[in-house]
């Protein structure tokens, strides 16, 4: 901490993170190739993608692939490695599967495989804390991380700095450090070079 400003590191840490989700990874036994790729249930706090709808690859011929996503807080969840997550982690699988079978009738009944993943779990594999999905809070108003940092010479590409959280975003996000780094001036001439190959 000692290369940084107090003020920046009270701002970042000020920062409050996005929600996470519960995420249900189903394999079944159904051909749901009649229905859309991506349903929400009408709570808005859930959804259903059918990933292997939108890639046929990712589940046999007449089977399918299937995600449910559901709204989650990383405080709603006993400490991971205990009886009571791994209870907790069952049981809103169970209610998020059942909720789909509202609007996918026998699903419960087809399932051949299911991975759950929580907030501890996103948190585990991406280091993100509260596994928060989007990193920081994604509401109007809040002001990420810019690119530059105090540090001269650091710059941050990231889902946690502007513009935000998403392909896109990331995307942009490293564009505009690249620019920078490379002086927008030149980074503009490569870009219309490559335009015109």
């Amino acid at each position: 901490h000692g290369c940084l400003d107090p003020a920046f590191i009270d701002y970042v840490s000020g920062l409050s993170m996005s929600p996470s989700v519960l995420l249900v990874s189903l394999g079944v036994d159904m051909d749901l190739s009649s229905y859309p790729v991506i349903t929400h249930h009408l709570d808005r706090e859930f959804e259903v993608v059918i990933a292997s709808n939108a890639d046929p690859a990712l589940a046999p011929p007449g089977m399918a692939s299937v995600l449910l996503m559901a709204s989650a807080d990383h405080s709603d969840f006993p400490p991971r490695g205990t009886q009571e997550y791994l209870n907790t982690k069952k049981e809103l699988a169970e209610q998020v599967i059942e909720k789909a079978t509202e609007l996918i009738p026998e699903l419960q009944n087809q399932i051949v495989v299911q991975d759950v993943a929580t907030p501890h779990t996103f948190e585990r594999y991406t280091g993100i804390p509260e596994g928060a999905i989007y990193s920081f809070d994604q509401s109007v108003g809040t002001k990420r991380p810019y690119f530059k940092t105090p540090i001269r010479g650091l710059y941050l590409a990231s889902a946690s700095t502007f513009p935000g959280a998403g392909i896109e975003a990331v995307v942009i996000s490293g564009r505009i450090c690249a620019s920078d780094i490379m002086g927008w001036p030149e980074a503009r001439r490569l870009r219309q070079r490559s335009s015109r190959s």
